[in-house]
């Protein structure tokens, strides 16, 4: 406590000042039946123990909003606090330090009353009103207009709840909503374990808020209204959890006329009125409309299931990089006197995964409307460590995802549930969905852990409330499963949950809720994985030799293996101050504390083999280029055992939800490095490939369709002279790896080669891959050394609705090395983020041509705009745009 003591009182200080504007209370229009008015604007926090009345009173009463803070809802009492200015941005140096740990402080420091006054527009007679609520961490009491609208005090971060406020809602003048939100009963001691002490696994939230190897303690353990808060209306009959499955017999391909596919559909229907209630349930989609009568009993609740509706030659939807992600609409609504008493829409895609566990290699082999598809994917956490979510900031990261051409996003358990805007892009962009509940090995006793507060066997049983924990999934589950991309369930990572917990899921829970599809225990189950490595069956975690990827053999299906990421040194700046930057990780030099404190991995000496390592941009500079090789050679060594050896592989991991310098294809800020366009080549469909440790050339098709190709070998030294020459032509069949010809060392070349490798079908080229190789065992410097040469570089960009796309293009006459497409704002210097580029970090030999594809967001003129490329064979150009 005394560390944080003047910490403490400054901000009570700022919490009790005066509010002196007016208070604007949202107008909310009562929506028609299957619409939402969302509850965001017009909030107000402050500290649940400077308020002297309770819930009753307090919305009873007109609201002074004098000592109030304005507030994030969606959002965490500590996001509120932030953009409040009570305490520094804790993503920069080490300010999380400055912000008080609820383990010191007592959890009476994060609890807090949230306030919304609103006015509600359209109030109707015959209209029932809801409130509903998606996410609120960890317990809550619910007031409005001064009656406690919940029986029972909510508890759970991952639970819905919906009230019906009909007979508190006042048609005329200002309402009062106010809930006081709880923090975990069980914060847990952040000790620099991971999940801390592990004690906030007793709650059931999300684990990772103590800490971890790369992540610092969320000081508030995400306490607030975290997800949305929504007004509905319907009649006396309200719909809700539709369940739509659909079956794809035989095996299909992507092109092409289909055979027959079926869609189920299946709705719960409750009638919420004292009187029976008749009228007709109807679901329509794809032009067809089904129908059936119904009488429900005063209260009653059932699941009406509609008859099968066949489709005739169905769109179907296929993981990215095998085919289209094609969806249809559904509206499913009860109708009664001819009027909609309520209505639910959702979007479906007609697919059918199955699995099995392969005989050969020993993993979990997925099938896609009878597909075998090859797995590479990684490992998601949250889009935000303090839950400031967005359907924006989602579809970039997902985008992402599809940009490194990778099929799968495992949600590791000691996060999130994900929400359902994550679930739409991933719908959208083709992205498999391996989602964890929550629980983890750390946390729930897989090991002896000496920073455990409690026993293994105490942990085993972990959490405190298992009826919640249940609740909480059957709920989740009714949420998200008509997703075409949700492909699999995870009780855990890398241990099972409770025993009694995992025997409900099993036999009871997901049969019951969603039967087609897998569910594993934990992520290294038996019925997941073979292991064959050891330990718990996944990693390792730090850089590798290039060729390591190609001769070790890993777990047949690992769900998390990783290596390094960081970031550009524009993001570093950001991170970091300039002393701390100063302080960078190299051999001979001790690493700022700031270093260890943002969870550095460490690149052991790889930087220096591409040269003394003098500033933190020579740092960047050196990490990307080795970010660039890491992921590619662990992309392409997998592949060269497809089916051999392997049916899939997660990168652990492909984003951090903050500034952390491990594992990430793009950082915290949304820009990009070169571990993205590492992993984006070496998971291509139709890839050629260089095995560095067998010196072969190989061609990878993970894809469906078969090709005659041509692929092309050439090896150029430093100066841009080719020296080396081999052709072959080969006839690639779908999922296979194919092995052609070997590649010599070049005579009479020292040092650093390129080896370019061109894949051309009917004449025209497919892609390339070029290489940096060398003659002297892990010497890169010659690099530094590289002919200057200047790429011819221009852009053109069009504007539509502040959305800005188009190609920049690059032609090299000498060879133009690792040359990274930037957007930036002229005026001020400054990232113009996210930007969508079909590639980046380019090098090009003599005479070759790239086009690249832009895309971006933002409100400047055109004129404002700026496009720059970094190279390492010339100074910074700024391309001109047409």
């Amino acid at each position: 406590m005394k560390k944080y003591g003047c910490l403490i009182i400054y901000s009570a200080l700022l919490l009790s000042g005066g509010f002196m504007n007016p208070v604007r209370s949202q107008s909310v229009s009562i929506p028609e039946a299957g619409r939402k008015a969302l509850l965001t604007d017009g909030w107000f926090a402050r500290r649940a123990n400077e308020i002297n009345v309770d819930g009753n009173q307090l919305t009873s009463t007109a609201f002074n909003p004098d000592g109030w803070m304005k507030a994030r809802v969606p959002g965490t009492v500590l996001s509120t606090m932030l953009e409040n200015n009570l305490f520094p941005a804790p993503e920069f140096s080490m300010n999380n330090n400055l912000i008080p740990d609820i383990y010191d402080t007592g959890k009476d420091f994060y609890t807090f009353w949230f306030m919304h006054p609103f006015e509600a527009k359209g109030l109707q007679g015959e209209k029932l009103v809801w409130l509903n609520f998606r996410g609120i961490n960890y317990k809550a009491d619910i007031f409005l207009n001064g009656k406690r609208i919940n029986q029972d005090t909510h508890e759970g971060m991952f639970l819905r709840k919906s009230f019906n406020i009909t007979p508190y809602l006042k048609g005329e003048g200002t309402n009062l909503l106010a809930v006081i939100v709880y923090p975990p009963d069980y914060p847990g001691n952040p000790n620099g374990g991971q999940g801390g002490d592990g004690r906030i696994a007793r709650n059931v939230t999300m684990q990772f808020t103590p800490g971890w190897d790369w992540i610092q303690p969320v000081r508030d353990r995400n306490t607030g209204i975290w997800d949305e808060v929504s007004i509905t209306a319907t009649g006396s009959v309200k719909i809700q959890s539709p369940h739509v499955v659909t079956s794809v017999p035989g095996t299909r391909e992507p092109e092409g006329s289909q055979k027959e596919a079926v869609v189920k559909t299946a709705i719960e229907v409750e009638n919420v009125s004292s009187v029976a209630q008749t009228g007709t349930i109807v679901c329509e989609t794809n032009g067809t409309k089904l129908t059936q009568s119904l009488t429900l009993a005063p209260g009653e609740k059932k699941e009406v299931a509609f008859k099968d509706l066949p489709v005739k030659n169905p769109r179907l939807w296929w993981p990215n990089g095998i085919g289209k992600q094609e969806l249809y609409d559904m509206q499913l609504y009860f109708e009664a006197g001819g009027k909609v008493s309520d209505r639910q829409t959702l979007r479906y895609g007609i697919r059918e995964i199955r699995s099995e566990k392969d005989p050969v290699t020993g993993g979990r082999k997925f099938y896609v409307n009878g597909q075998p598809i090859y797995i590479a994917g990684g490992n998601y956490i949250a889009s935000d460590w303090l839950l400031r979510l967005s359907p924006e900031r989602y579809r970039a990261e997902v985008r992402y995802h599809a940009e490194m051409n990778v099929r799968m996003i495992r949600v590791w358990g000691g996060a999130l549930l994900e929400r359902p805007d994550f679930y739409n892009a991933c719908d959208e962009y083709g992205i498999l969905v391996f989602q964890d509940l929550w629980g983890s090995g750390d946390c729930n006793g897989a090991w002896i852990d000496p920073l455990k507060a409690d026993s293994r066997e105490r942990r085993w049983e972990y959490p405190d409330n298992h009826s919640l924990f249940l609740t909480s999934v059957e709920d989740q589950v009714k949420m998200i499963r008509n997703h075409p991309s949700l492909c699999l369930w995870c009780g855990a990572n890398e241990w099972p949950l409770a025993k009694d917990i995992d025997d409900q899921l099993k036999n009871d829970v997901f049969p019951r809720l969603d039967p087609e599809r897998l569910f594993v225990s934990y992520s290294t189950d038996t019925v997941f994985t073979r292991n064959t490595i050891g330990g718990v069956g996944d990693g390792p975690y730090g850089i590798q030799e290039p060729e390591w990827f190609f001769t070790f053999r890993s777990t047949p299906f690992n769900p998390e293996a990783g290596s390094v990421g960081s970031p550009e040194v524009e993001s570093m700046r950001e991170m970091m101050t300039g002393e701390e930057l100063a302080g960078f990780p190299v051999s001979g030099q001790r690493a700022h504390p700031a270093w260890r404190y943002h969870k550095d991995l460490g690149y052991r000496d790889h930087l220096e083999r591409y040269g003394e390592v003098t500033d933190i941009e020579t740092y960047c500079k050196y990490a990307q280029i080795v970010n660039y090789d890491q992921y590619r050679s662990f992309m392409e060594g997998w592949a060269s055992r497809m089916w051999e050896w392997y049916t899939g592989i997660l990168i652990w991991k492909t984003q951090n939800p903050w500034t952390s310098l491990r594992g990430q294809m793009y950082d915290w800020f949304l820009d990009v490095n070169a571990s993205l366009y590492g992993t984006r080549k070496g998971c291509e469909p139709l890839h050629p490939q260089y095995n560095i440790a067998s010196k072969q050339v190989e061609l990878i098709n993970t894809a469906l369709g078969s090709h005659d190709v041509q692929v092309k070998a050439r090896i150029y030294t430093l100066r841009g002279e080719a020296v080396w020459e081999k052709e072959e032509g080969c006839s690639v069949a779908p999922n296979s790896v194919n092995r052609l010809f070997a590649v010599p060392e070049p005579e009479g070349v020292e040092g650093v080669y390129f080896l370019k490798l061109t894949l051309s079908e009917k004449g025209k080229q497919v892609t390339d891959n070029i290489y940096w190789l060398t003659t002297r065992a892990k010497d890169y410097t010659a690099l530094s050394g590289l002919p200057r040469s200047t790429p011819a570089v221009k852009a053109s960009v069009t504007q539509e609705k502040g959305v800005y796309g188009g190609t920049v293009r690059l032609q090299a006459e000498g060879i133009s090395f690792f040359n990274r497409i930037k957007v930036l704002d002229k005026r001020t210097g400054k990232r113009i983020l996210p930007v969508h580029y079909t590639d980046n970090y380019i090098t090009l030999m003599p005479g070759d041509k790239r086009e690249v594809g832009i895309e971006f967001t933002s409100s400047l003129p055109k004129e404002q705009i700026s496009i720059v490329v970094d190279s390492w064979t010339a100074e910074r150009l700024a391309c001109p745009i047409d």
